[in-house]
């Protein structure tokens, strides 16, 4: 239920305000989008031999000009992203396996940018705030050591829920429809949640655990 009103609440967010930014822009080239892309990337850490994955992302976003060749986009996507683990059954001594993570979420961005070619490309950058689940694979992994560690799969559950990426962006196309690359970094510690007293007393080692999101991003808008 929490998910669907999640759904529910941030594409009528998008949509109210483009709605104002209509009455506020007095500009010709104001649009509501939607848009779909690839994502590839995960989460990088220095506690950990992680592995890029190949995701997607989906959303509604807007783009509107003001002064002169400035621009500002805002829009909400949802996304998957993966990162992928090496673990053991049971000890190291058995074949590693690879065990893919996977966290969901919702995406809030706010874009300023600038027309290089007219309305044909341009460049923005902004924040990005990231209401994301749980990372959690698949049962038959949950109980998997984490590779030399006395930890579980299911120990690197609990990141952070709420978190804020910084994003560059280009965007290429005529009036209707654009092509976009986009990257993404996480500013803040994504496993700062996974730092407690009941994970160092499994393995004095899983201390200060840190990672940062990273992941690149193609697609495609298209405009109402």
């Amino acid at each position: 239920m929490k998910g669907f009103r999640i759904f529910i609440f941030f594409p009528l967010l998008v949509f109210t305000l483009n709605m104002n930014a209509q009455r506020r822009f007095n500009d010709n080239y104001n649009r509501l989008g939607i848009q779909a892309g690839i994502t590839h990337g995960g989460i990088n850490s220095d506690n950990f031999n992680t592995s890029p994955k190949t995701s997607y992302m989906a959303g509604l976003t807007t783009r509107a000009s003001f002064y002169r060749n400035f621009l500002i986009i805002y829009g909400v996507n949802f996304y998957e992203f993966k990162t992928g683990l090496t673990g053991h059954e049971t000890n190291l001594l058995q074949s590693p396996t690879e065990i893919d993570f996977n966290v969901t979420g919702v995406q809030l961005n706010l874009f300023l940018g600038t027309k290089i070619f007219g309305e044909y490309l341009s460049i923005e950058a902004g924040p990005v705030l990231q209401i994301n689940s749980k990372m959690t694979t698949e049962d038959r992994y949950k109980n998997y050591f984490v590779e030399d560690y006395k930890i579980q799969a299911e120990d690197l559950e609990d990141i952070s829920k709420i978190n804020l990426n910084l994003a560059a962006n280009i965007s290429a196309g005529i009036r209707d429809v654009k092509f976009w690359f986009q990257y993404q970094y996480g500013v803040n510690n994504i496993f700062k949640g996974l730092n407690t007293k009941e994970l160092e007393n499994k393995n004095s080692r899983a201390t200060n655990l840190k990672a940062h999101m990273g992941f690149a991003t193609a697609g495609i808008v298209v405009y109402l």
